[in-house]
């Protein structure tokens, strides 16, 4: 059985960190897969996860190179196919059966990429704001800069328009909008539904992991969702009404075009909803598992 408490797991010859809170209330595990990507589950996990911890089990780990985990001797090990099967290495050196993938943001691509390759491993799936798009739907780097716009000055927007003239790249183009919107007078009302939600720097926050983040960032497979569509696991939805990083109707579409799947809107968030909807998000997970 699964005991509380911090462990070091290797998995594609890399030590992971990982911590099991929770382990007491037996039954299936919660696997957080934090977003980026390049971060780490450090926020997530002091915002809500030792609040879920107290009805659930939680394992909480920083995905290979993030937070505490050790960084791979070869960067071209950030694909998603490796990040899939560390996560399947993780399960079984864990000793787990079944777990309920969480993920966050990015990590809602890992989860679900995991949930389509191991569906026998997953008892239930949680969806926080999932950048999963169908082959039709222009993608969300494409959407990004518009996005942005929305909360520039006037000459933060006028600045924008024109570097994005001399740029084609979606990639390029969503690198330079979040730079703009990073560095505006506004950015708390991108990032967040209230401003007044924006919590204090955290100087023990571990820092992002550029390179990984250079690397998955855009990788995503346009089918993803249909492959989604054609397995029949219960999956909550979670998405913020406000959310500008990925949008509201990424999520109630995958959630339409899942089988059975559950929508939870939340009206006062943006992409954050752990911090500015805390208990409402502890009980959307509570009540699904």
């Amino acid at each position: 059985m699964l005991s509380d408490g911090v462990r070091v797991v290797v998995a594609g010859g890399v030590e992971h960190w990982v911590r099991v809170a929770g382990a007491h209330h037996g039954g299936v595990p919660l696997v957080l897969l934090h977003g980026g990507p390049g971060e780490s589950c450090y926020s997530v996990e002091r915002s809500v996860g030792d609040e879920l911890a107290k009805v659930s089990t939680v394992i909480f780990y920083d995905q290979r190179g993030c937070g505490r985990s050790a960084r791979p001797s070869d960067p071209d090990t950030y694909t998603m196919t490796r990040l899939v099967a560390d996560l399947e290495e993780l399960r079984s050196a864990l000793g787990v059966d079944r777990i309920i993938p969480w993920g966050v943001s990015f990590g809602c691509l890992v989860a679900a990429e995991y949930a389509v390759a191991h569906s026998n491993n997953v008892e239930r799936l949680i969806l926080h704001a999932p950048p999963i798009v169908g082959p039709l739907h222009p993608g969300l780097w494409s959407l990004r800069p518009n996005a942005v716009e929305t909360f520039l000055a006037p000459a933060e927007r006028t600045q924008l328009r024109t570097q994005l003239d001399t740029l084609t790249d979606p990639i390029q183009r969503t690198l330079a909008a979040i730079e703009a919107i990073s560095s505006s007078e506004n950015a708390a009302r991108f990032f967040y539904y209230d401003p007044d939600n924006v919590p204090e720097p955290d100087p023990a926050a571990p820092k992002i992991n550029l390179e990984m983040t250079l690397a998955l960032v855009g990788t995503e497979r346009p089918d993803l969702a249909d492959d989604l569509a054609a397995i029949t696991i219960p999956t909550l939805v979670m998405i913020g009404l406000w959310d500008r990083h990925v949008g509201f109707d990424m999520a109630r579409d995958l959630a339409d075009r899942m089988p059975d799947a559950v929508l939870r809107i939340f009206d006062r968030s943006g992409h954050l909803i752990d911090q500015e909807q805390p208990a409402e998000y502890v009980e959307a997970i509570s009540s699904f598992i």
